[in-house]
């Protein structure tokens, strides 16, 4: 069954009662390991809260989603990343999808909201182990470049 454009199965693996963040999802960069790690706690902590308190919780979700994407796209552009244009569609996509969301929750009906949260965790995790691992490798690269006082290589 599908509503507004969304599953209305539930994907059993990602219903949160506890944040996901474990050593698997890690990249091993803190700069991305922290900013992943805030996002599935709150996502986590956004499950309990109530339908009275959760049009602000909402709304500071997506800010915080903006933000931490728009430095790491910010972070990809410093190092000339060849995945950028692709890693930004992706995150424009799922921007899209929360501000679609964020239209109802403003006006009072947050099951799409909530929706969105159970679903968040599955994109989440799919994208770091995807799109956020080849950005590491690209990092751990430009690190290693750097210690061995290599400059100007670009990715290929």
């Amino acid at each position: 069954m599908v509503e507004h454009g969304l599953s209305t199965r539930k994907p059993e693996r990602y219903i949160m009662s506890n944040s996901l963040w474990s050593s698997e999802t890690s990249l091993g960069i803190s700069s991305l390991d922290e900013p992943h790690k805030a996002l599935l706690d709150k996502l986590a902590q956004l499950q309990s809260v109530s339908d009275a308190d959760f049009s602000a919780h909402y709304a500071s979700l997506v800010a915080r989603v903006e933000n931490d994407f728009r430095e790491e796209e910010e972070l990809m552009e410093q190092i000339d990343f060849p995945g950028l244009r692709c890693h930004r569609e992706e995150h424009a996509k799922l921007l899209g999808g929360l501000h679609h969301a964020a239209a109802a929750v403003m006006e009072g009906d947050v099951a799409l909201g909530r929706r969105a949260i159970e679903l968040l965790p599955q994109w989440f995790v799919f994208h770091i182990s995807t799109m956020d691992t080849a950005l590491s490798f690209a990092l751990q690269f430009r690190d290693e470049e750097q210690h061995n006082g290599q400059t100007g290589a670009r990715f290929i």
